[in-house]
């Protein structure tokens, strides 16, 4: 794998974890990146520790709040950090369960003319979904009921294609959340699987690959840390006053291309 495949890659899982495009299913249809497993893993692991970066200097303050959260909730005096960290610990569970079992499985699950199909779809239903949603939630409003069952439908991210970001975000819309706010508790729910996923990847990567902090894995950390942070600052600003019609766009664009590259080649 050459620095410039792992840039690409790097930029792809940047940009697919914090925007509703998804990044595993734009790499299960770009094959021709594919490289070694190995190689692979260890640059996985990398992106994922930049994007995480890039995240909790965004959202600081959210961060800053729930950690003094935990701490008042231990005192028994809960805030609104306590309660918004319970929230995203809810959402967290069901996915992190069913990741920690059935990641290595999911990965392998589609290929790529059906990666791209699952990315062409979710940008039709993120463009439905994103007119039919009304605006009148905020994450002051969310109970735990609602954050358990955003959880769980994280785990269908599981599955190359569809995103992560984007089926949180997809379906906080159409129950109808504020645009920034459903980015936002959708990046707070990222960031934790984020954390799991990198550590669960380099668990099992140092357990028959030597490794090595090389200049390319410093490189691309930088790259997908830099592109996130970049990423979602932009996606806040524009979702304030506009739609999330580019990004689904976006995705049902690039769907369209990717699957008809498998098609070809195949």
């Amino acid at each position: 794998m050459t620095l410039l495949d792992a840039l690409v890659i790097a930029l792809i899982q940047g940009l697919g974890e914090v925007l509703p495009l998804g990044a595993s299913g734009h790499l299960a249809a770009l094959p021709l990146l594919a490289g070694t497993p190995e190689g692979r893993a260890a640059l996985s692991v990398a992106a994922h520790v930049g994007t995480l970066l890039a995240l909790m200097i965004y959202f600081w303050r959210e961060v800053g709040a729930m950690g003094l959260g935990v701490w008042r909730l231990a005192k028994g005096k809960p805030d609104g950090g306590s309660r918004l960290f319970l929230h995203v610990a809810a959402g967290t569970v069901p996915a992190a369960a069913a990741g920690w079992f059935l990641l290595d499985r999911a990965a392998g699950i589609v290929g790529p003319v059906t990666a791209s199909a699952l990315i062409l779809g979710g940008g039709l239903l993120l463009l439905a979904c994103d007119k039919l949603g009304v605006t009148v939630r905020r994450i002051e409003h969310m109970t735990f009921l609602g954050s358990f069952s955003l959880g769980l439908l994280q785990v269908l991210a599981l599955i190359p294609g569809v995103s992560r970001t984007g089926v949180t975000i997809t379906i906080a819309r159409l129950l109808g959340w504020e645009r920034q706010a459903a980015v936002r508790f959708s990046l707070l729910l990222a960031m934790p699987l984020i954390l799991g996923h990198a550590g669960r990847t380099f668990w099992g990567l140092s357990q028959h690959a030597r490794l090595i902090l090389s200049p390319d894995l410093m490189i691309a950390a930088a790259a997908a840390g830099l592109a996130s942070l970049v990423a979602v600052a932009a996606m806040m600003v524009w979702v304030e006053r506009h739609t999330f019609a580019p990004f689904a766009v976006a995705r049902i664009v690039f769907g369209v291309v990717a699957m008809g590259l498998a098609l070809w080649i195949g």
